[in-house]
C-alpha cells in the first residue's frame, strides 16, 4: 500500500526527529471531546458523539482522513452517523479498554473492533469501508474469543511484520490470551501464557494494557493492588516471560512507553495521583525499579490514562478535567520529558480514557543530523520482518542518491526541503513505499558587529540573536546578549532550534573619555504595599558627584552616589531623576514612571455553606492548612476541606499583590446520621436564632461545643420546640449535642 507521511516531531538538541503515520490523526474520547492532528499540534474538534467514562478507539485512512470511532458500544462513520448495524456492540462505557481498533492484515479496507465488558466477553465486530458509500458497514458483529475477561486489550505487530496478535487478560486468573489476526481472520485457539499477577474482581480488572512500539514489552496496571506487571513478549510465539513487578503505586491505571521502546511511563491515583518514569534499558528487575522518576503530581482531577499521540508526545487525561496533560519529549529521561500539566484546554470535559491505539503505527523512521555540512541518517525504530529496502533521497545533485540499506544515511547537497522516498518488502513479499519529508536547515547567522572602540566606564551590549537553543559566550555565559566591560576578545558559539551550529567574535577596546554618561538601577521598580527600596548608580565616565530626585518618595531626594532606604508611602507609578557630574560636564537621566508601587488587596473573608469554604471574591486564590503552609490545597474560589483543622486562603490581584485571610476552623461532627430525623436545626445556617425542632414529646437538653471542644451554650430541659439566642457566637461550625432519656445524637449547624 502507499502511503505519505509528513515530519511532525523534531526533538530539539538531539536533533532527531521520528515519521509517524496519519491512522490516528482524529481522537474522540471523554465527553464528546474530539483532537484533530493534521496540522501537526492537536485542536479541539467539534462533533464527536463519543460521551464515555473510558474505552474508545478512532481510525483514520492513511493520509489522516477520519473514517470511523467507537467507545465499544457503537461504531460512528467520518459524518458522525452510527454505521448500519453499528450499534449494540459488547464493551461498556465503563471498561478501560473498551475497543481497539486494528487494520485486517493485507487490507485498506477492512477493520476490526475487539471489545472488552469487565467480566464480560472478550469480542470482535468487522466493519468494511467499501460499504455504504464509502463511509463503512458492520458485516460480522460481536463475534466471542472468551468468556470473563478483564478491561483490557492490545495489539501487537507479529515478528513477520503483516500479522497483529489480539492480547487479552482473562478475569480470576493471571492469564494472558494472544489470539493471532492473520488476512484469514482471528485464530480463534489463543497462545496462553500464565504468568504475574491473578486479576480477581472488585477491581483488579481496571487498568491499561499496553505493548512497547517494537513489540517486545508488555505492561499492565492493576489498578486495586496498586502495582504493574512489566513483561518479555515474544512477537513470534505470543508468549510472555521475565516478570517484573512495580509497586506500590497506589490506583494503577495508565500505561505508556516511548517511541524507542527505552523508557516506560505509568499514571496513577484517584483525587490525586501522579505520573512516573522507568529507564529500560539494563533490563535488570532492581535497576528499572531503582530508576522511578516522578515526573509529575496530578492534583486536578481523578488521574486517567496516557497514551502517545501522532505528534509522538504523550497525553494524559483525568476524570471531569477540562485539560489534557502532556509529556512533550517521551525520549528523554529526567524532567528533560518536559511535562505540562494544561497543554491542551478544552471546551468539554475528558475522563478517564483517551483512544486505544496500534503502536506499530507510530513505529517508522528516525532521522538524525538536519544541518547542511552534517551527514543524515536514516534508521528504522524496528526492523522486524523487512527483507528488502531501497531509498531515492530525492537529491540528484549530490551524486549519490539512492541506497539499498535499509537503515541508510546520506549526504545532502544543499540546504532545502526533500521527499525522500522509502520502499520496503516484508515477509511475505507485499511492499510499502513511504514518502518521508525532511528539511535540510541552513546553519545560523549571527553577528556581533564590527570591532569597536569605547570610552572607558562605558559599556557594550553584544546580541547573538534571540531564538536560538543554546549560547555559549568565551567566560561560560549562557545568555543571548553579553555586556563588554573591558578591552578583550568577546566570542560566542550558539545552536539553533534545529540543532545547527554557529559563531561569531568581536574586538573591543575601552580608552579615557570625558564626561559621565548617567545610568541607574534599583532594587525593586513593581511591588505591593509601601515600602524602602534603594538605587545604584551606573554611570560612566567616572562622575563624582551626584543628586537624585524621587517623586512621591520620603526622602524626595539624594546627594549619595548610591541611595538606600528610599520609602514610598503611597500608590501610584513615579519618576526617578539622576543628575551625575565629573570635574568635565553632568549629565542628566529622567525615568517617567520608573517605579510602581501597588495596593494591596482587601483581606479575603470565608464563608461555610455546607461543606464547603469560600473566599470572597479575588484574581487567583490558594487554600492551605495553617498546620502546613508548604502545600498548596487548591485554587478556586472554593475549597472542600477533608479533614479537621484550620484552613485559610491566600488571595492575589491582577498585580500579584496577596493577602491571606483570618483562619477557619472545620470541625467534623460524629455520628449525627443515625437518629438526625428525630430533631430538625432550622434555620442551617443560622445568624441571630437557631431552633430545635423535635419529632417526639420527650424531654431533652443540649450543648453547643465549638470546633475546638469548647461548650460554649447549655440549657435545661425543653421539649418539642426550642429557640436558641446564637447571636453572640462568632461565625463558624457548631455541634449540637442533643441528650434525652434513651441516646446522646450530634448534630452540625453553620453560624453565618
Amino acid at each position: 500500500m502507499y502511503k505519505s507521511l509528513t515530519v511532525l516531531v523534531i526533538v530539539f538538541c538531539i536533533h532527531t526527529f521520528s515519521i509517524a503515520q496519519k491512522q490516528y490523526n482524529h481522537w474522540f474520547f471523554g465527553t464528546n471531546c474530539g483532537l484533530d492532528f493534521s496540522a501537526g499540534a492537536p485542536v479541539f474538534q467539534a462533533g464527536g458523539q463519543i460521551s464515555t467514562d473510558e474505552g474508545c478507539s478512532a481510525m483514520s485512512d492513511k493520509n489522516g482522513n477520519l473514517m470511523m470511532y467507537t467507545d465499544g458500544l457503537k461504531v460512528w462513520n467520518a459524518n458522525h452517523v452510527i454505521m448500519p448495524n453499528g450499534s449494540g456492540l459488547m464493551g461498556t462505557s465503563s471498561s478501560t479498554q473498551a475497543a481497539l481498533i486494528v487494520p485486517a492484515p493485507g487490507s485498506t479496507t477492512l477493520f476490526y473492533i475487539f471489545t472488552t465488558a469487565t467480566g464480560g466477553d472478550a469480542a470482535y465486530s468487522v466493519v468494511d469501508m467499501t460499504l455504504n458509500g464509502g463511509l463503512g458497514d458492520v458485516t460480522t458483529k460481536n463475534v466471542v474469543l472468551f468468556s470473563n475477561t478483564t478491561e483490557r486489550v492490545c495489539a501487537i505487530k507479529h515478528a513477520n511484520g503483516v500479522d497483529y496478535w489480539i492480547v487479552f487478560h482473562g478475569l480470576n486468573t493471571n492469564e494472558y490470551k494472544a489470539f493471532l489476526l492473520t488476512s484469514a481472520g482471528v485464530n480463534a485457539v489463543p497462545v496462553n501464557t500464565n504468568i504475574g499477577t491473578a486479576h480477581s474482581g472488585g477491581g483488579d480488572e481496571i487498568g491499561y494494557m499496553k505493548s512497547n512500539y517494537q513489540g517486545t514489552k508488555i505492561c499492565i496496571g492493576v489498578r486495586y493492588q496498586d502495582l504493574y506487571d512489566l513483561l518479555d513478549f515474544d512477537n513470534a510465539t505470543g508468549v510472555l516471560a521475565n516478570l517484573i513487578t512495580l509497586t506500590p503505586y497506589p490506583y494503577a491505571y495508565g500505561v505508556e512507553f516511548s517511541l524507542d521502546g527505552k523508557i516506560l511511563y505509568v499514571s496513577n491515583g484517584l483525587a490525586a495521583g501522579t505520573i512516573h518514569q522507568f529507564d529500560l534499558t539494563s533490563n535488570n528487575a532492581a535497576t528499572i525499579i531503582a530508576s522511578d522518576y516522578l515526573v509529575a503530581n496530578i492534583s486536578s482531577g481523578t488521574n486517567g490514562g496516557i497514551q502517545m499521540g501522532p505528534d509522538l508526545k504523550i497525553y494524559q487525561t483525568a476524570w471531569y478535567n477540562y485539560d489534557l496533560g502532556c509529556i512533550n519529549n517521551p525520549d528523554v529521561l529526567g524532567a528533560g520529558c518536559n511535562f505540562v500539566g494544561n497543554q491542551i484546554v478544552m471546551p468539554n470535559q475528558g475522563r478517564g480514557g483517551l483512544p486505544n491505539c496500534v503502536p506499530d503505527a507510530f513505529k517508522q523512521v528516525s532521522v538524525t543530523n538536519l544541518c547542511f555540512g552534517d551527514t543524515t541518517f536514516f534508521t528504522l525504530n524496528d526492523t522486524g520482518g523487512i527483507l528488502v529496502a531501497s531509498w531515492n533521497f530525492n537529491d540528484p545533485n549530490s551524486g549519490n542518491n539512492t541506497s539499498s540499506s535499509i537503515n541508510t544515511s546520506h549526504l545532502f547537497s544543499a540546504p532545502g526541503n526533500y521527499s525522500v522516498q522509502f520502499i520496503t518488502v516484508n515477509q511475505s513479499l507485499a511492499s510499502d513505499t513511504q514518502y518521508i519529508d525532511v528539511t535540510i536547515v541552513a546553519p545560523p547567522v549571527i553577528s556581533l558587529g564590527n570591532d569597536t572602540t569605547l570610552c572607558n566606564g562605558q559599556s557594550l551590549l553584544l546580541n547573538a540573536g534571540n531564538g536560538f537553543a543554546n549560547y555559549l559566550w568565551q567566560n561560560g555565559n549562557t545568555t543571548a546578549t553579553y555586556t563588554a566591560t573591558v578591552s578583550g576578545n568577546y566570542n560566542v558559539n550558539v545552536i539553533s532550534v534545529d540543532g545547527c551550529k554557529a559563531s561569531d567574535s568581536i574586538d573591543v577596546t575601552f580608552i579615557g573619555c570625558a564626561g559621565p554618561v548617567a545610568a541607574l538601577s534599583s532594587s525593586d521598580t513593581l511591588w505591593c504595599d509601601k515600602t524602602c527600596i534603594d538605587f545604584f548608580d551606573l554611570s560612566q565616565n567616572n562622575p563624582t558627584s551626584w543628586t537624585w530626585y524621587f517623586q512621591g518618595a520620603s526622602p524626595s531626594t539624594s546627594t549619595d552616589q548610591n541611595p538606600t532606604g528610599i520609602c514610598y508611602n503611597n500608590y501610584g507609578s513615579f519618576d526617578v531623576t539622576l543628575v551625575a557630574c565629573n570635574a568635565l560636564s553632568c549629565d542628566s537621566l529622567y525615568l517617567d514612571d520608573f517605579v510602581t508601587e501597588f495596593q494591596l488587596p482587601i483581606a479575603p473573608v470565608i464563608s461555610f455553606i455546607n461543606d464547603t469554604l469560600f473566599s470572597t471574591p479575588a484574581y487567583a486564590y490558594q487554600w492551605y492548612n495553617i498546620n502546613n503552609i508548604n502545600v498548596v490545597l487548591g485554587t478556586q474560589n472554593y475549597f472542600v476541606p477533608a479533614v479537621d483543622g484550620s484552613y485559610f486562603v491566600l488571595i492575589s490581584d491582577s498585580n500579584g499583590c496577596s493577602v491571606p485571610s483570618q483562619s477557619f476552623g472545620f470541625y467534623t461532627a460524629i455520628n449525627e446520621s443515625q437518629y438526625s430525623n428525630l430533631y430538625v436545626l432550622s434555620p442551617n445556617p443560622a445568624n441571630e436564632i437557631l431552633q430545635i425542632s423535635a419529632a417526639t414529646n420527650e424531654e431533652y437538653s443540649f450543648s453547643i461545643i465549638d470546633y475546638t471542644g469548647r461548650e460554649v451554650i447549655k440549657s435545661s430541659s425543653f421539649e418539642s420546640v426550642a429557640n436558641i439566642d446564637i447571636s453572640k457566637l462568632s461565625y463558624g461550625i457548631y455541634t449540637i449535642i442533643i441528650t434525652n432519656k434513651n441516646r446522646v445524637i450530634p448534630l452540625s449547624f453553620f453560624k453565618q
